[in-house]
C-alpha cells in the first residue's frame, strides 16, 4: 500500500503494517532506484504529523533494509536514533523528519559508520511503544481518506464517497477479489468506491460499450454512468477494475435483460483490454 497526502492523494511510497524482527509497525520502503518511491519524504512528513495528531509522544525507528538486517544482527545496534525514544515533541513535522533522516545517513549496507554516507532514505520501521493496531496504523498511512476507501454496502455512502474520491487523483486500486457480503432481506455486496471512482475516471465520461456519451450530469458536475460487474458479484465475481467497465443506462440494462447479453459480454471483452474471465 501507498501513504496518502494530507489531500488525499495517493504518494508514491510504499509501506506496510506487520511484524519483522521482533517489532510491530510502520514499514517505509527507501527511495529509489530512479523514480520508486519517489514521495519518501513527503510521505515520512505525513505519518510524523499525523502520530503527532494522535498524541504519540515518542517512537522507535529502526534501519530495516536488507543489507543492515543481514549485517547487523542485534535489533538493538540497528535503532537510527542516540536515544531510547525518538521524541516527536516541540518541532514541525518538517524538521522532525528531517532530523530523523540525518541519523539515517550514519549507516551503510554493513554498519554504521562514524560519519554520515549521505543516503538518508533508506528502508525504515517505525513503532510506537504499546501499540499493536493495524487499525491504527491505518488511519497513520490513509490520514482523512482511510473512511472514503472502505468498501461500503450502503448504496447512498458508496455514491458520495465516489463523488469525493473523483475529485482527487486515483491511481489503479486493488479492489476485492471476494466482496464481503451482508444479509438483509436480499444480499448486498460492499463495493469499493475508489475502483467504481477509476473505472468512471477512466471511461471519460462515455460509454465503454456504445461508445456515447453519459446522458446527463449529476449534481456534482459529473457525468453519469453506471458502473457493471461483468461477471455478477453474486455470481462470485470480483470487484476489481478487471471485472468493471461503465455503461449508459441502456447498454447497462441491456447486459442485465438482453436476449442478447452474451454476445454483448462477448464484444465487451474484446473491447476493454483490462478486463479479464
Amino acid at each position: 500500500m501507498n501513504i496518502f497526502d494530507k489531500n488525499g492523494i495517493e504518494l508514491n511510497a510504499q509501506c506496510s503494517v506487520d511484524e519483522e524482527d521482533g517489532v510491530y509497525g510502520l514499514i517505509l520502503e527507501s527511495w529509489g532506484p530512479s523514480h520508486r518511491n519517489r514521495d519518501y519524504n513527503v510521505a515520512l512528513d505525513c505519518i510524523i504529523e499525523r502520530l503527532i495528531d494522535s498524541r504519540i509522544d515518542n517512537v522507535v525507528v529502526y534501519i530495516a533494509s536488507s543489507a543492515a538486517r543481514k549485517h547487523i544482527s542485534y535489533l538493538d545496534e540497528r535503532k537510527i536514533h542516540p536515544e531510547e525514544y525518538y521524541s516527536l515533541v516541540g518541532g514541525s513535522p518538517r524538521k522532525l523528519r528531517q532530523k530523523l533522516c540525518s541519523y539515517l545517513a550514519y549507516f551503510s549496507r554493513t554498519g554504521k559508520k562514524d560519519v554520515p554516507l549521505g543516503n538518508r532514505t533508506k528502508r525504515i520501521i517505525i513503532s510506537v511503544p504499546g501499540i499493536n493496531s493495524g487499525d491504527f496504523w491505518g488511519a497513520i498511512v490513509n490520514g482523512e481518506s482511510l473512511e472514503l476507501l472502505q468498501p461500503t454496502d450502503d448504496e447512498n455512502v458508496l455514491n458520495k464517497r465516489v463523488s469525493r474520491l473523483l475529485k482527487k487523483t486515483l491511481r489503479e486500486p486493488e479492489g476485492q477479489n471476494v466482496p464481503k457480503s451482508v444479509e438483509r432481506l436480499q444480499k448486498v455486496y460492499a463495493r469499493d468506491p475508489a475502483v467504481k471512482g477509476w473505472i468512471l475516471q477512466k471511461s471519460k465520461g462515455s460509454c465503454e460499450n456504445c461508445g456515447e456519451n453519459a446522458p446527463f450530469f449529476l449534481n456534482d458536475g459529473s457525468p453519469y454512468l453506471e458502473v457493471h460487474h461483468v461477471i455478477p458479484l453474486s455470481s462470485a465475481g470480483a470487484d476489481t477494475i478487471s471485472n468493471c467497465v461503465a455503461l449508459c443506462p441502456n447498454c447497462h440494462r441491456a447486459m442485465h435483460f438482453s436476449q442478447d447479453a452474451k454476445e454483448m459480454i462477448e464484444v465487451l471483452y474484446s473491447k476493454v483490454e483490462r478486463l479479464q474471465k
